[in-house]
């Protein structure tokens, strides 16, 4: 099912790109340019979250118990707004992670969560995941590694983001190159690996183990990756893989037949457990589905529930 939601266009929401949209409840929080903004699931402006925000937004994660929304920047700082867009406090991320890049944040179970890089003693490079408190402080952490594929691999783990499966917390670190992914899915499925508990990256009981990145997003149903970058279009590749029927799909992008919107090249996740996506479409783009909106327009956003 796919549902269209054109986005209020004024004065104060004139959006660019959309670098990532996330919900919570009956709200949309929109990253575009360098601001964070509120709609509503109709696409009405509620409010603008950041303001004049100087050092660039790297990150920004969804308390939904607080209703706050928690930005990291480019200088290490967190800033907490709540969702009517008023600064309440800021903090430091160096205080609490010294040495560490944070790569993605992301709220479960009344926490914070981050993935990391460092460079170890060795001057090779290490990714950690962490449990924190509301003031970057780490609980719990874990070494992150990649998946046993039969093979040896480096292509791995260049990406890594945080997402939710069986209410805990995995990395979801897609691979640059598709000529594989069939053979590693089927190679993942059939040793079992996808079932194991120590792919959710954290220590319940305190073990040496490390965490595992997956190449995938984990839905009920659905295996789904992507691959996107400006460097080479015949390297992208969209991929979803169906548990149910064993079937895979391996794309350069689908055709939207319902909206009639042209070729959709990716799908991003709308919420941690990989149950809803979306994709966008500029007003210019969607000019002959909706004569209204032009190339000045905001643009539309598509919601896409996969069945099963």
């Amino acid at each position: 099912m796919i549902t269209a939601i054109p986005l209020e266009t004024n004065i104060t929401c004139q959006l660019t790109d959309l670098k990532k949209v996330k919900q919570s409840h009956a709200n949309l929080f929109i990253w575009s340019g360098n601001d964070i903004y509120r709609f509503d699931r109709k696409g009405m402006f509620i409010n603008r979250i950041t303001t004049n925000h100087h050092a660039r937004i790297c990150k920004f994660v969804i308390n939904p118990d607080s209703q706050h929304i928690i930005v990291l920047d480019s200088l290490n700082l967190i800033h907490y707004y709540s969702f009517d867009g008023n600064m309440l406090f800021r903090g430091d991320a160096e205080a609490g992670l010294p040495g560490q890049t944070i790569l993605d944040i992301a709220y479960h179970d009344h926490y914070l969560w981050a993935v990391t890089s460092t460079i170890s003693i060795d001057q090779s490079i290490e990714k950690w995941l962490y449990k924190l408190d509301f003031s970057f402080r780490p609980l719990e952490s874990s070494r992150l590694a990649t998946v046993d594929l039969g093979r040896f691999y480096l292509e791995g783990n260049f990406a890594s983001e945080l997402y939710l499966a069986d209410q805990k917390v995995y990395v979801y670190s897609p691979f640059s190159f598709k000529e594989t992914i069939l053979q590693d899915t089927l190679y993942l499925i059939s040793s079992g690996q996808l079932n194991q508990r120590r792919l959710y990256p954290y220590r319940e009981i305190g073990n040496d183990f490390p965490a595992y990145s997956i190449p995938f997003h984990l839905g009920k149903r659905y295996l789904i990756a992507s691959w996107q970058t400006n460097e080479s279009a015949d390297a992208n590749y969209l991929y979803c893989f169906d548990k149910k029927t064993n079937k895979a799909f391996n794309l350069n992008g689908f055709k939207d037949d319902f909206f009639k919107t042209g070729i959709v090249k990716d799908l991003y996740p709308l919420d941690p457990y990989n149950q809803e996506y979306y994709f966008y479409k500029s007003g210019k783009e969607i000019s002959a589905f909706l004569p209204e909106r032009d190339e000045n327009a905001n643009p539309v956003l598509f919601f896409v529930k996969l069945n099963g």
